[in-house]
């Protein structure tokens, strides 16, 4: 048995779930229809829009698409599962146990090929422009598939190819796993039922000596398009200093598609924002890049070590001052401000904060000893570089120098090279405080995004990921603070368990995603259905817990009647028939004798018990003995 095939047999491979698992299990049966796929995708709101917004994205119509219905027509059944497919996969695996794979990265790598290859297709007719995006989209999942069933030993083989870049990327991945991400994810596609005419370019075209036969056109064409893609890719994601080659790569690659080098700026600067937009909604980072015509030509910002300097001069004596000055400014771009007295440099430095002051010792009004020790009592004095400059080369004036807080010494008979040398450090101590400031902004930022993290995750901690409701955890939470509330003031509390009937009967016969279906159903009629004042929980498998403060039995009893007819007039397609969602409840209120929280779920749960044993579809309550049955 080959690794690939030990693979698929092991279930560690990355799949669908949800409601893609249940477009790609209703796409496989012959007699499915369109109208039933749109119902399953309807019941996702994040796939209804990216379908939407993919079909507008496509389409030439001046109608632009505004329902499921629609979305699902145009671009077919094959390529919705295909569509619903990916974005499940996306949304499943943003990270991972592969600590050297960078999740993000692949994601938005893959996003930009994705929208590379939609956008390519508009000019070269190979494919249906959705079809292209899901080809790009999927392009390197072996890739992912590999980080998810060998994290540990994925993590060697992409230190090992850092260490090692100029071997193939396959060949560290065959050396340590029997197999590599092309042929993993050739195999992936075709089970998700990838029209061969995608994996056959998939499987060369990373490969840049591969020709596509002659006189196969479209393997030709779909081949270049895939080059295209990843070359635009690693494009988006690379250092600024190598974006010029990979521009210039692209456009020469281009050339074969009959793409010229203008209307390829205006295409990758077009497919860079689309980027941009679908990574905000997709919520997947993408890079900032510059206009291409300026990546083209080799536009990049001046080094740290080269860039200007803002620079006070300060000496009485203007014939120095000049000279000075003039040194500074001869082939450079600093900014030279000149001050003829003491009090006059530090009201100009305290102005335009410059990153180094030149001062003579015998400044008028106030010396540079003077200047300097002013200087230093300020924060922002601290931050400049000071040189003091004087006539002789006394080593007693060198140490008053020091003691005052300078940096440096500078005679006055110095040349441009040696005040350049100076200058030197100043430039270093620029790059450190840029640095610094960098380093303090990304701290920010990122104690910033570990706020909000914190806060997902403790509301992550609290809900329930299928139906978005409160989890048993936050349930009990909340009810303990509705009993204290109650215990204080006397106030009644009333819960109720709810029960889905015959779920286990929904989940064998038409499969888990139909059960989740009618999960997510059920916790929207419940949620919207409740009191305001009433919090609907979900605390395990088909049970949901409402918990209903300052309520007493009747009316509990009457709000869970309500709730049971509501559900059961909420028409639902389970499998290929359309069927309602019955439910029964338990209802128990906080008498004086309830000994805690437990033993009032634990009442409602004995009424739940007794609704089922009575025959389902019915309300039932604790003692006192009362119950509401449906017609």
């Amino acid at each position: 048995m080959t690794q690939v095939e030990q693979l698929k047999l092991s279930g560690q491979l990355p799949s669908p779930r949800g409601v893609a698992l249940a477009v790609l299990e209703l796409s496989q049966r012959e007699n499915a229809t369109l109208g039933e796929i749109a119902r399953v995708v309807q019941t996702d709101p994040a796939l209804s829009g990216r379908l939407i917004k993919l079909a507008n994205t496509a389409s030439h119509a001046t109608r632009p698409v505004v329902s499921v219905q629609e979305a699902v027509v145009r671009q077919g059944m094959s390529t919705v599962r295909q569509l619903a497919l990916g974005f499940s996969l996306l949304d499943q695996y943003r990270d991972g146990a592969c600590e050297a794979f960078d999740y993000q990265g692949y994601w938005s790598h893959s996003l930009l090929m994705a929208l590379c290859m939609q956008a390519l297709g508009a000019r070269v007719h190979v494919a249906a422009a959705d079809e292209l995006f899901i080809c790009g989209l999927l392009a390197q999942v072996g890739q992912l598939a590999l980080a998810t069933a060998y994290p540990d030993e994925y993590n060697t083989v992409l230190n090992a190819q850092r260490a090692d870049p100029a071997q193939p990327f396959v060949t560290h991945e065959r050396a340590r796993l029997e197999t590599d991400h092309i042929e993993l994810g050739i195999v992936l596609m075709t089970d998700w039922g990838m029209p061969k005419v995608f994996t056959v370019p998939l499987a060369h075209y990373e490969d840049p000596e591969y020709q596509a036969p002659s006189h196969d056109s479209r393997s030709r064409n779909l081949m270049l398009m895939l080059r295209l893609s990843h070359r635009l890719a690693d494009l988006g994601l690379a250092r600024a200093d190598a974006r010029p080659r990979l521009a210039r790569e692209w456009t020469t690659l281009a050339a074969e598609l009959d793409i010229s080098q203008e209307a390829a700026g205006r295409f990758i600067d077009e497919v860079v924002a689309s980027w941009h937009d679908w990574g905000a909604q997709l919520k997947i980072p993408t890079s900032i890049l510059p206009p291409f015509a300026e990546i083209d030509h080799g536009h990049a910002e001046p080094s740290e070590d080269e860039s200007p300097l803002r620079i006070v001069v300060a000496d009485g004596n203007a014939f120095t001052r000049r000279k000075t000055m003039a040194l500074l400014v001869e082939d450079s771009s600093h900014v030279v401000y000149p001050a003829d007295n003491g009090n006059t440099a530090l009201a100009l430095a305290m102005e335009v904060l410059p990153h180094v002051l030149i001062a003579h010792y015998n400044l008028p009004q106030l010396d540079g000893l003077e200047l300097c020790q002013a200087l230093r009592a300020t924060d922002e004095g601290r931050r400049m570089h000071i040189l003091l400059m004087d006539d002789g080369n006394d080593e007693a004036q060198l140490a008053y120098a020091y003691e005052a807080g300078a940096d440096g010494y500078v005679p006055s008979a110095l040349s441009a090279k040696g005040l350049r040398t100076r200058l030197s450090a100043a430039q270093r101590l620029v790059q450190l405080q840029n640095a610094w400031e960098r380093d303090r902004a990304q701290l920010r930022q990122i104690a910033a995004e570990l706020a909000v993290a914190n806060r997902r995750l403790a509301n992550a901690a609290l809900s329930d990921s299928l139906t978005g409701l409160p989890n048993r955890r936050s349930a009990m939470d909340q009810l303990e603070q509705a009993w204290s509330a109650a215990s204080r003031t006397g106030a009644p509390l009333a819960v109720m368990v709810i029960d889905i009937d015959h779920f286990k009967h929904i989940n064998d016969t038409y499969g888990h995603a139909a059960g989740d279906m009618v999960l997510r159903e059920a916790a929207s009629v419940l949620r919207t259905s409740a009191r305001r004042e009433d919090s609907v929980c979900r605390i395990g498998g088909e049970e949901f817990l409402v918990i209903c403060p300052n309520t007493d039995l009747e009316a509990a009893l009457q709000s869970a009647e309500r709730l049971r007819t509501t559900l059961g007039a909420r028409r639902i397609v389970i499998g290929q028939t359309e069927s309602s969602i019955t439910t029964s409840i338990g209802v128990a209120v906080r008498e004086a004798d309830t000994a805690d929280l437990d033993a009032l779920v634990s009442t409602a749960d004995q009424a739940l018990y007794a609704a089922k044993e009575a025959g389902r579809n019915r309300v039932r309550s604790g003692p006192p003995a009362c119950s509401l049955e449906s017609p």
